[in-house]
């Protein structure tokens, strides 16, 4: 597959059980339909992903830079629409209307990660 952002082959890399692919240049990151959330977890429980600082925070309010343009699905094809992850995170996708694949940008996979550590209890 190539990287709908880039145009370069992406790699398989498995993490979590599953088997994503990045893209090398942009880091960004493809997941088939209902791989984001066990990838997710695994960064969670392994202890990738810190708790929430304030500067944390800020710097991800300041890098809300997700152009909100589809994209071309690099595993059928179609176009991509974007949307807001869990409704309220001001963390946009882009989901294959087809496929239901997800592609992240780079450091949007962190992202997610970092808004499911903080909005579940400990």
């Amino acid at each position: 597959m190539k990287c709908p952002v880039c145009d370069i082959a992406m790699k398989s890399k498995a993490y979590g059980g599953q088997t994503v692919d990045v893209c090398g240049a942009c880091a960004g990151i493809w997941c088939d339909d209902g791989e984001l959330s066990a990838v997710v977890k695994a960064l969670i429980s392994a202890g990738k992903i810190p708790n929430e600082t304030a500067s944390n925070t800020v710097r991800a309010r300041e890098s809300e830079d997700h152009d909100h343009q589809s994209k071309a699905c690099p595993r059928c094809e179609r176009i991509t629409e974007s949307f807001n992850f869990a409704y309220d995170s001001n963390i946009f996708l882009n989901r294959c209307t087809d496929c239901r694949g997800i592609w992240l940008d780079g450091g949007e996979l962190r992202r997610v990660a970092q808004f499911i550590k903080n909005a579940s209890p400990e």
